[in-house]
């Protein structure tokens, strides 16, 4: 790429916490790599008082006084409620799906409502406005239909903090008393806490370690429960009955506005094999209700269930066409090249629609063109290989890759280098990429192969200023 003469050497401040400090490493090696002239600097201080031309932080530790000026590139949109907040998203979605009733997304997102409450009495309200389909399939199960089962989640918890399962009313009722903050009084200390122990019981709930206060996150979301995922055995050689994971798709989003899937996609399997949620006389009588099977998040794994996630937990959708399907209509089947292929093509529809969905909700989603935002998505396959979008994470947990996959992030993290920092910089220097570097670029990314980064969406978004 030809280059100003005058160019001043390009200095990249990248800050995380000590916890992600891998982080930091990759996006070192990746520098090296890619921007070799460039100064890499991993604390504030060595700035001595100049600009960088490239924040990539940690989102609380990025400077957005810079972002006024055009010339300074950031790793985050300032604002992109409209995707990453869960009760945001459901109404994000609705929203579109009210103007575009076609949109694949429909069939892509499981049936959700978004509300707000903080005390369990407050529920029986809801239940007869905003959550009435959940009390139909109450009312449904008590007359003799089939059992519905729901996840809740909290709007603005992470890590599966506030999770839970219920399929009735007295359920959710126990969950909600359990987030209710503790009284002063001790006689009313003394009937929470039985109406909480009895909560743990019937609600099913992952431990005091999940436990979240309903008078501070008010916002929630009830998703309808996917009870027939797609099941497969996370270890080779082994009589595991299926186990149930979710894909983490990292998405990048560049501008005003690009995005790009990178490929492979990340399957993150639960800790035991996948059986429905059920409350048998056994969970009821001793309140143990096992979530193993249900928890495809490795953070849940290890701090909730007390101990270390298996090596195997975590793999590539991609490397297992050869694994046996162990659920389902397609039980026996391999899963195969050609499924791998159409649930690839199914999860890029699904994220070039949900972005169309959010430069469309208005201010909550605010794209910048002087900004690049990596994205975890999370996504859902059932035994028909249909997707469901989970969650759209920012600031995603890289560490979920496991040290085994950690090449995966490493050129995630050059592919970014490529097609969101040196386009910018090569623009602002008033210079065009050659036709060598061009080749050379996609010959990198593997664009139109099995890796790297692949473009599902363009547009340009007015508000992009």
């Amino acid at each position: 790429m030809a280059a100003s003469a005058e160019q001043k050497p390009r200095k990249a401040l990248v800050l995380y916490p000590e916890s992600q400090r891998y982080v930091v490493d990759s996006l070192r090696s990746a520098f090296a790599q890619r921007l070799p002239d460039w100064t890499f600097i991993s604390q504030e201080d060595d700035l001595d008082g100049d600009k960088p031309d490239l924040q990539f932080c940690d989102y609380d530790a990025l400077n957005f006084d810079w972002t006024m000026d055009e010339r300074t590139l950031l790793n985050s949109y300032v604002i992109r409620k409209g995707l990453i907040r869960k009760s945001n998203l459901a109404h994000t979605i609705a929203l579109y799906l009210s103007k575009n009733p076609d949109s694949p997304l429909r069939r892509a997102t499981p049936k959700t409502v978004h509300f707000s409450c903080s005390f369990a009495d407050e529920l029986d309200e809801l239940l007869m406005d905003d959550l009435y389909e959940v009390e139909q399939s109450f009312a449904e199960a008590e007359n003799g239909g089939q059992e519905k089962w729901w996840i809740l989640k909290a709007a603005l918890a992470d890590k599966g903090n506030g999770i839970r399962l219920f399929s009735s009313r007295e359920m959710l009722e126990d969950i909600f008393r359990e987030f209710e903050p503790e009284s002063d009084d001790e006689e009313d200390e003394e009937e929470e806490e039985e109406a909480q122990t009895e909560g743990m019981s019937r609600a099913a709930m992952f431990g005091a370690d999940t436990r979240v206060d309903a008078m501070q996150l008010r916002e929630w979301v009830i998703q309808e429960y996917i009870s027939s995922p797609l099941l497969l055995d996370p270890a080779p050689n082994s009589n595991h009955r299926g186990t149930k994971f979710h894909l983490r798709v990292y998405v990048l989003a560049v501008g005003g506005l690009a995005v790009y899937v990178h490929h492979p996609f990340l399957a993150l399997f639960a800790s035991s094999p996948y059986s429905p949620p059920s409350l048998d006389d056994e969970a009821e009588r001793t309140g143990e209700f096992d979530l193993s099977a249900h928890l495809t998040n490795t953070c849940l794994q290890t701090s909730v269930l007390g101990e270390e996630a298996p090596t195997v937990s975590v793999s590539t959708l991609q490397g297992m066409a050869d694994k046996v399907i162990l659920g389902g209509s397609h039980e026996g089947e391999k899963l195969g090249e050609e499924r791998i292929a159409k649930i690839e093509e199914d999860v890029r529809e699904t994220v070039a629609e949900v972005f169309k969905a959010a430069v469309g909700a208005g201010s909550s989603f605010q794209v910048l063109p002087n900004a690049f935002e990596i994205f975890g998505i999370d996504l859902l396959v059932d035994d028909r290989f249909q997707v469901s979008l989970l969650e759209v994470n920012a600031c995603p947990d890289f560490s979920q890759t496991g040290p085994e996959l950690q090449s995966i992030v490493d050129h995630l993290f050059a592919c970014t280098l490529d097609i969101a920092v040196k386009p910018f910089f090569a623009r602002r220097d008033l210079t065009e990429p050659s036709q060598d570097d061009l080749v050379d670029t996609f010959e990198r990314l593997d664009v139109g192969g099995s890796r790297g980064l692949k473009e599902v969406l363009r547009m340009q978004v007015r508000k992009a200023f």
